[in-house]
């Protein structure tokens, strides 16, 4: 399976312009046979906490121009979108298919106190367990990456972590080491999208989109050339692996 990681250097605040950029970048992933395009968290506005400005419906113009436009370029989508429900913000992952169809969300289960963004946002309850592109796979959001047991309560069900984030880079050698844990732990690829460049707060994001194979390897690192790059992935490798070595089966939870 051949994914696109789209290391954006995002836009803050400014929609318009990022969706636009969303959707070359889609081109290109299209162009390269892509299945499934991945996004980094709040990949529309950056990682504000302008809830009130930036946070939208459902329905709203990202939601709904993703749906459009994986439908058009027949390609799935995991991205990050800050959405308003009726009495709450809420920081979000969105998974949809290559038919425009959202199969699911993800709702951030732990906010980023440091930042304020628990204050702002409310936090999720819940994992998800979806299937794209026949593969099993979950999605977690930036700071859920410290916290293990979210990845374990549904290590076994899976095959594909997904992880998207706005990860500065004063702490981006922890982003590698965590990751690079969370796929040795469970067994599993993780495959990880980061933004690049300098967002509305003065924070510098450097990138370091990478995938982590079941065993912990590395199979590539995206720094800074560009915002899109394809890898490729065999996801039977992660029923190999566990096979070969049945370490989850002595996981108590």
């Amino acid at each position: 399976m051949k994914l696109a990681l789209m290391q954006m250097d995002i836009a803050w605040e400014d929609k318009e312009k990022n969706l636009l950029k969303a959707e070359k970048l889609l081109e290109k992933a299209v162009e390269h046979e892509c299945s499934i395009a991945v996004f980094p968290e709040m990949f529309a506005t950056g990682f504000s906490m302008n809830a009130e400005k930036i946070a939208e419906a459902e329905k709203g113009s990202v939601v709904s121009t993703l749906c459009r436009l994986a439908a058009e370029q027949g390609i799935a989508i995991i991205a990050g979108v800050a959405v308003k429900t009726e009495d709450s913000f809420e920081n979000r992952a969105y998974v949809i298919d290559s038919d425009g169809k959202i199969v699911d969300f993800y709702t951030k289960n732990y906010g980023f106190s440091y930042s304020g963004e628990d204050q702002v946002f409310s936090s999720g309850d819940r994992q998800i367990v979806f299937e794209i592109e026949d593969i099993e796979a979950s999605v977690f959001i930036c700071y859920d990456l410290r916290f293990p047991e979210l990845f374990r309560n549904v290590a076994r069900k899976v095959s594909v972590f997904f992880v998207i984030a706005n990860w500065p880079d004063s702490r981006i050698d922890q982003w590698d080491a965590l990751l690079k844990a969370r796929a040795i732990e469970n067994q599993c690829f993780v495959v990880a999208v980061n933004r690049k460049g300098i967002d509305g707060n003065g924070l510098k994001y450097n990138g370091h989109s990478t995938v982590y194979s079941p065993s912990g390897d590395e199979i590539d690192l995206f720094r800074l050339d560009g915002e899109c790059r394809c890898f490729e992935i065999d996801e039977g490798e992660t029923a190999f692996v566990r096979q070969r070595f049945p370490f989850l089966r002595d996981m108590r939870l």
